[in-house]
């Protein structure tokens, strides 16, 4: 990575961590702004700031401990990882061309990686220790959350990438 692509990589990892810290006030407000950060990371940044990113947030999270699924089942870390790579990835695919169209791809196949890893591996697997109370908030959180934090995320970045874009282009002009 080069120096300047190395200083906005650690800007945007800066945020996230901001952002995750806030858990507390709203897993939307917290979900929707790690998302659009990965995305925009990967649009306005590279492909590998955007992975550097979607991989390293769950593992602050889990350190940060605001989080208590993954304090019961560490497993869950590399789980997110798998849900962040796949929003991350399609987004980079959409760089080129229909941006929007590769983002709600993303936004949906994030939820259904995550839908599918907690409800058929993680939790039958690895939950015992989860109590039963919080089995159905877990499967909540990690398929129709994830889908709305992940949507929310990708029109902030959308909105965000085409403004930024549109100011460079007219800067160029000038």
């Amino acid at each position: 990575m080069k120096s300047k692509q190395l200083v906005l990589t650690a800007l945007l990892l800066a945020m996230c961590i901001v952002f995750q810290s806030l858990k507390g006030i709203s897993v939307y407000l917290t979900g929707s702004a790690v998302n659009a950060l990965l995305v925009m990371a990967t649009l306005a940044v590279g492909t590998s700031s955007g992975v550097f990113i979607a991989v390293i947030t769950p593992v602050i999270a889990y350190f940060m401990g605001q989080t208590p699924i993954l304090q019961i089942i560490p497993m869950m870390v590399i789980v997110i990882m798998l849900g962040n790579l796949t929003l991350v990835l399609l987004a980079s695919k959409g760089k080129k061309e229909k941006l929007l169209a590769w983002l709600a791809l993303g936004a949906i196949l994030k939820a259904v990686v995550l839908w599918l890893l907690v409800w058929y591996a993680v939790l039958p697997f690895f939950g015992g220790g989860v109590p039963e109370k919080m089995v159905g908030v877990v499967k909540a959180t990690f398929s129709i959350t994830q889908f709305i934090t992940a949507a929310i995320g990708c029109a902030i970045a959308f909105i965000v990438h085409a403004r930024i874009k549109y100011l460079y282009l007219t800067e160029q002009k000038n």
